[in-house]
């Protein structure tokens, strides 16, 4: 802390000596500064291992359940016929399909009119599909194609019909189309004629969707709704939708076509390995990161060598399989002597070829599974309440308790140098006085001498 003096009576420095003494009582103000220091770095170390740990436990949380092994690839021996896609609920296994037909929806076309603001009728238009009823007055503010099509699209009680205009040599025609394929999702269209009270014939409101005999410029029945009709295995499916969802659990089959395909559903090696290796890699970056902050501001901390060791425990028990004890190395899993994990791919692979089970209850059981061991480890740690969060209490009031001291030591500080600055002041003056007094003293002896 530098600070300006103007006193020159004795022509000393006293700014250089104010400053020294301010230097001298604020060692301790130093200390405290850097004490803060220390704690944010350790504030922010513990952040980081929070993060590692949180990573870790989120990698480790999708071995803990067989359903995360549970991954399947997928073929089709012709993909213009059919794909398929698998979920955890499917299992290994083989079909032969059939596609007789593709599900469909309905969709009706309109007589032709002029164009789009032609005037159709008036009366009341009621659509219907699969149960539920739209119904519309049609009056001669909305009596055309134009105002019908903007009428059934935004109509709160649209049962599912969208509403289009096609142009085409012969005139306009509305469309209507079903929004769900199948045969309960057929449009059925009715009308109360307003104009000739026929309700069914080619005339007024109801011309609309009078079907035709095609080329007579009635309406027409473009596409008819129905179900997909399919063999697997020689079993017949019926789908409302070419998604089949339903017929073999955890499998999906996307119709494409008419036609025939072998499909194969066989476990995801690749990927269980991936999952796997993800683990072994979290391990070690959560590992890396104790080793990293035991090098910097939290070397003597015990709370992280605590919380190191523990993972190290998890990682020397044993799981149990049929009673008996298995370990990681059974899968692939091995540590060198500096702690670091790694994973055999051929290892693995032969565990998950001869038996596949083994590899998943020594990672996935529920009591001794290692995944689920160290999930549970991690969730200790991060739980409220936890170790982390009781540190990272124990170091916040840590830092709020020198803050306070810094407070206080900065306000006796400058209490201390206002003090000295006053009494440096003083003793300026002091000395000034002093030496107007000496050289007037010598003035006058020098006077007294000169005259004798």
């Amino acid at each position: 802390m530098a600070i300006g003096f103007s006193g020159i009576g004795a022509g000393s420095d006293w700014n250089s000596i104010i400053n020294q003494l301010l230097q001298i009582e604020s060692r301790p103000l130093d200390q405290l500064r850097t004490r803060e220091k220390e704690i944010d770095q350790q504030i922010s170390d513990y952040g980081l291992i929070k993060s590692a740990i949180d990573t870790f436990k989120s990698t480790v949380e999708d071995l803990t359940t067989t359903t995360g092994l549970a991954v399947f690839s997928t073929s089709s021996s012709d993909e213009s016929v059919v794909t398929v896609s698998a979920d955890e609920n499917a299992a290994v296994s083989s079909y032969d399909i059939v596609v007789d037909h593709l599900a469909s929806g309905d969709k009706l076309a309109s007589s032709a009119y002029t164009d789009s603001n032609t005037a159709v009728g008036t009366g009341s238009l009621s659509i219907t599909v699969d149960g539920s009823t739209m119904n519309l007055t049609v009056d001669g503010s909305n009596n055309t194609l134009a105002d019908l099509r903007d009428a059934i699209n935004s109509a709160a009680d649209n049962p599912g019909v969208a509403a289009t205009i096609l142009n085409e040599s012969g005139g306009s025609r509305l469309i209507l189309t079903s929004q769900e394929t199948g045969a309960a999702n057929a449009i059925s269209v009715s009308f109360v004629d307003g104009d000739d009270g026929n309700n069914t014939d080619a005339n007024g409101l109801s011309r609309l969707f009078h079907i035709g005999a095609g080329g007579d410029g009635l309406a027409e029945q473009v596409d008819t709704a129905q179900d997909a009709l399919l063999y697997i295995d020689g079993f017949t499916v019926n789908s409302a939708s070419n998604s089949v969802t339903g017929a073999v659990s955890g499998v999906t089959f996307e119709l494409v076509a008419a036609g025939s395909a072998s499909i194969g559903i066989t476990r995801d090696n690749t990927r269980i390995e991936e999952k796997i290796q993800g683990l072994v890699d979290a391990y070690n970056t959560v590992m890396e990161e104790f080793e990293a902050m035991e090098a910097s501001s939290l070397g003597g901390d015990s709370s992280l060598r605590r919380m190191r060791q523990g993972f190290v425990d998890v990682l020397n028990q044993v799981a149990t399989v049929d009673a008996a004890n298995a370990y990681l190395f059974e899968i692939g899993i091995t540590r060198d002597r500096e702690g670091v994990l790694s994973l055999d791919s051929s290892d693995l692979a032969d565990a998950l070829v001869n038996d596949f089970d083994r590899v998943s209850q020594i990672l996935t059981d529920e009591t001794t599974g290692f995944a689920n061991r160290f999930y549970n480890y991690a969730d200790l740690l991060l739980d409220v309440g936890g170790v982390i969060e009781a540190k990272d209490e124990s170091l916040n009031n840590q830092k709020d308790n020198v803050q306070t001291q810094i407070e206080r030591a900065e306000l006796r500080l400058d209490d201390y140098e206002k003090k000295l600055i006053a009494q440096f002041t003083a003793l300026d003056q002091t000395v000034a006085i002093l030496q107007s007094t000496s050289s007037f003293l010598t003035s006058q002896l020098a006077s007294i001498q000169n005259s004798s």
